[in-house]
């Protein structure tokens, strides 16, 4: 499924998208406006009231490598990890997998499937795992009793699909995009439950060099060990890619988590062609995530990709300060 050249700016979206974009605009700012965080969630003291955080941990190296802000750039299947509206960017088929060595001896594993289902849009799978390592189990004395290996870990399955004109190009609807999943956690006791994400892509704007997406993920659902129930980690996003050129786009996401401050993501790509069919990508980003919370080198990222024909591998590298680096490494296949 290519886009098409050619949209006229100042294109009207129509009335229904006007009043969807404007109710889920008014949503946004009031999660993320200190109001509403002094009336309960989306502020620091709200840090800790949320479990399977695993579900915050970026997945892809190239979304990771742009501050984390590409809920609005995703076009292959890690969207479905970021935006499942971006599914519809898929040409035919794309398969995507990562894996990272974590902060505290963890690590992550992605792995995402999606494919087109022609004018009915797109569909895809993806299945997240997080492992914590060997952790030693002790007695009231002290004496080790054995070992457990907690981990956490999540399916989704998702779809994208155009939802306004159908005599219009491409380029020139809004996408809606959903996927529901579930999500498990293991400690001693385990636990676990199904949550939804919701994704929305808006028309192009400016010559095809802009556009806007929203995002609200984990919006149900909670884990309860023993005797205390968390709710999964809600997250919204705001976010745009705005192409300056051919060769260099910059991205930008307002986030509000329910269990912490609402934080600002940019990041920038830089395309080089190697040839006819090869690209060189150079990508960076930041964002004021716990920008506070942490000393040493943080919230600045760095990346590099390499693409030739239907094959792309990305790697990013985030500084964490005194608590250390994550070096992700993801291969992408588009066929």
């Amino acid at each position: 499924m290519r886009f098409k050249n050619g949209i006229e700016p100042g294109t009207s979206p129509g009335r229904l998208p006007l009043f969807v974009f404007l109710s889920l605009a008014l949503l946004a700012a009031r999660c993320l406006s200190p109001a509403a965080s002094r009336a309960g969630g989306f502020d620091r003291n709200s840090a800790g009231t949320a479990t399977a955080q695993f579900l915050k941990v970026a997945s892809g190296a190239r979304g990771v490598a742009l501050g984390e802000a590409y809920s609005a750039m995703t076009d292959d299947a890690t969207a479905m990890d970021w935006n499942p509206a971006g599914l519809i960017k898929v040409k035919k088929h794309s398969v995507s997998f990562m894996h990272a060595p974590y902060l505290a001896e963890t690590f992550v594993d992605f792995f995402a499937y999606s494919e087109t289902a022609g004018e009915l849009g797109a569909w895809g799978m993806a299945y997240k795992y997080m492992n914590y390592g060997a952790i030693r189990k002790t007695d009231q004395a002290g004496v080790e009793t054995g070992k457990f290996t907690p981990y956490d870990m999540a399916f989704s399955v998702g779809f994208a699909t155009y939802i306004t004109g159908f005599n219009k190009e491409p380029e020139e609807r809004f996408v809606l995009g959903a996927s529901g999943k579930l999500v498990r956690s293991q400690l001693l006791a385990s636990d676990s439950t199904v949550s939804a994400d919701i994704g929305i892509l808006f028309p192009y704007f400016f010559e095809n060099r802009f556009q806007l997406a929203m995002t609200a993920q984990n919006i149900m659902g909670s884990l309860r060990y023993d005797k205390t129930e968390s709710p999964l980690p809600l997250i919204l996003r705001l976010g745009s890619i705005t192409r300056i050129t051919d060769y260099f786009a910059v991205t930008a996401d307002a986030v509000a988590a329910r269990d912490n401050y609402p934080f600002l993501a940019m990041g920038g790509e830089f395309r080089a062609g190697i040839g006819r069919d090869a690209d060189l990508f150079l990508r960076s980003g930041f964002n004021t995530r716990a920008i506070s919370d942490l000393n040493g080198f943080r919230n600045l990222t760095f990346g590099t990709g390499f693409r030739y024909t239907l094959y792309a591998v990305d790697y990013s590298f985030s500084p964490f300060g005194e608590l250390g680096s994550v070096h992700r490494l993801s291969a992408t296949v588009n066929f």
